[in-house]
């Protein structure tokens, strides 16, 4: 099964779908439609375990909407029963998500391997 993505690069480790982000810079209509391949990700490939590596680097771009995103793909993933680790996040990044407290709501890893040893022992 083929994936090809504008703004993700995806790969499968067992049943994990480890996903990188492909640019640092996004704009709003890119954060629409990494939001739509995440989505088409859970609803048409069967993704139950995502692992978001956000990129070591800062990620420039409306951190609002980029927060509203991650939580919708956490509902997404809760409501099939599914579990999601973000990884490889920049310290800048980092702060951003622990003040909008997302980190309270997904468990983030340092790496993309320790987020798919955390996904393999979820259920």
């Amino acid at each position: 099964m083929e994936m090809s993505f504008h703004q993700v690069d995806v790969t499968k480790r067992g049943d994990v779908f480890c996903v990188q982000l492909k640019k640092r810079n996004m704009t709003e209509a890119d954060l629409h439609q990494f939001g739509e391949e995440i989505a088409e990700l859970i609803d048409d490939h069967g993704c139950r375990k995502l692992a978001l590596a956000l990129g070591k680097e800062r990620l420039d771009c409306l951190q609002s909407m980029f927060i509203g995103k991650l939580n919708m793909i956490r509902r997404l993933l809760v409501d099939q029963k599914g579990h999601m680790r973000l990884c490889e996040i920049a310290p800048l990044n980092f702060d951003v998500l622990k003040v909008c407290k997302i980190t309270e709501l997904i468990e983030t890893q340092p790496d993309l391997d320790a987020a798919v040893k955390s996904l393999e022992e979820a259920d």
